[in-house]
């Protein structure tokens, strides 16, 4: 438990030295921040260390009688705490006043004790921390500075007297050697804070162009989600518009199939009275063309998609309203059918069904003369593009068949009648193509583009 309240205490010194310390710069400001940073841990140390060294180095030059050494130490300490309270002190004064401490310092020992007296180990760092703190130039004129410093060293016993002594010629190799080695650290070191300076500046570009690219994707997806927001408002419309228009074409086609069945009702009631069977053969044609035409709307008003008819549910239906409507007693007559699923357009559904109408209606009227029994088939196949429509029976068939629908004869007047009439014309209408045979009954193929 103590050395859980030992380690707090640390923690919590450590954790203000660390607030202290760190410069109100952000990383991204480059090299400032760094110099920053070391300035003032350079300061902690050497508060942290001159307090350390301050009673022995006083004690021992009290005893000498060095007492300059004292004043200067004493000189020294005072500053270095000054620094340490002046959070507010601006950089370059505070580095200035270290680099002038750490040179008045190393220039004062080498008199005062010589060579051996640690003066030349305190000039040593003082171009380095000029070229760290300040630059390349800075740190050359730190250079030049020891150089003379040296200089005026090895020729001061010759002026002054002092308490040490060494031959001028020693006192040259050993600064020389202090200089080449203080230059070998202090270069290579103010070249890698340039680089270092360099790599700042490149990532700090690059993390430049990462927030701008930032910024226009953010804009670019701000914008995309308008737009999203837009066309999903937009489809919405689109789609209310749409189920809107669905209920009027459905109401559209409800309403045609009972105007149509309307119609077809009044003809049976007019069918009814007429008294001519003729009459009463050409009013039954018409409704049961009419009510073709109303199972289209009929078929299209019970199923989602307009634009296209079932044809093999359509072609079902009306067979089967024929076999109600036509098939004779007896069951003598069998209806059969064979229909692929495909869908086609109304405006070729309508003309299938009328014509599906007409030939089974003369197929009943002309194929099975005195109560004869057969069968009346319908197919639909699709072959490639093009869809085949047949209607045959196994009855009498119609030995003037290619007359019968103007096939290779140039009299469009071949017949009469109306129905085949309207069975060349929905031909026409569908551009399809004819296949008549008269083999075993008559097969009558409409050929004609599903498209």
């Amino acid at each position: 438990m103590e050395d859980e309240k030992k380690s707090g205490w640390l923690n919590r010194i450590f954790k203000l030295i660390r607030e202290y310390s760190t410069p109100k710069l952000s990383v991204s400001s480059g090299l400032s921040f760094w110099r920053e940073l070391i300035l003032t841990s350079l300061i902690f140390s050497i508060s942290l260390l001159g307090t350390i060294a301050y009673v022995p180095s006083v004690y021992l030059a009290w005893k000498e009688g060095k007492t300059e050494i004292l004043w200067i130490d004493t000189f020294a300490l005072i500053l270095i705490y000054v620094l340490v309270i002046g959070k507010r002190i601006p950089f370059w004064l505070k580095a200035t006043l270290i680099l002038a401490l750490n040179f008045l310092l190393g220039t004062a020992l080498l008199l005062a004790l010589g060579p051996e007296g640690g003066g030349m180990l305190w000039l040593f760092p003082f171009p380095v921390l000029a070229g760290v703190l300040f630059g390349l130039v800075p740190s050359l004129f730190g250079l030049l500075a020891n150089a003379i410093v040296v200089y005026l060293v090895a020729q001061a016993p010759y002026y002054l007297s002092l308490p040490w002594y060494m031959a001028p010629e020693r006192m040259y190799v050993v600064g020389l050697n202090f200089l080449i080695a203080n230059t070998i650290v202090c270069v290579p070191l103010t070249i890698l804070m340039r680089g270092l300076q360099a790599s700042i500046e490149r990532r700090n570009e690059y993390l430049s162009n990462l927030r701008l690219r930032k910024s226009h994707i953010y804009r670019s997806k701000r914008i995309l989600e308008n737009e999203i927001a837009r066309r999903i408002e937009i489809e919405k419309t689109l789609e209310d518009n749409l189920r809107e228009k669905e209920v009027l074409l459905h109401e559209i086609h409800h309403r045609v199939k009972n105007n149509l069945q309307i119609v077809s009702g009044m003809l049976n009631l007019q069918n009814m009275y007429a008294g001519e069977s003729t009459s009463s053969e050409v009013l039954s044609k018409a409704q049961s063309r009419i009510t073709a035409m109303a199972m289209i709307h009929d078929h299209l008003y019970k199923q989602d998609r307009f634009a296209t008819v079932d044809m093999k549910n359509y072609l079902e239906s009306l067979l089967q309203h024929l076999v109600t409507s036509y098939f004779p007693a007896g069951n003598r007559i069998g209806f059969e059918s064979d229909l692929d699923p495909v869908r086609i357009s109304m405006e070729k559904a309508i003309p299938c069904g009328l014509i599906v109408n007409e030939l089974i209606s003369n197929s009943l009227k002309h194929a099975f003369p005195n109560d004869k029994k057969g069968n009346i088939s319908v197919k639909l196949k699709i072959q490639g593009s093009h869809l085949h429509l047949t209607v045959e029976d196994d009855g009498v068939g119609m030995p003037s068949i290619q007359e019968w629908f103007g096939v290779g004869s140039s009299k469009a007047e071949a017949s009469d009648s109306l129905g085949l009439m309207i069975i060349r014309s929905l031909c026409n209408q569908l551009k399809a193509e004819l296949d008549l045979k008269n083999t075993g009954g008559t097969s009558v193929c409409l050929i004609f583009s599903a498209q």
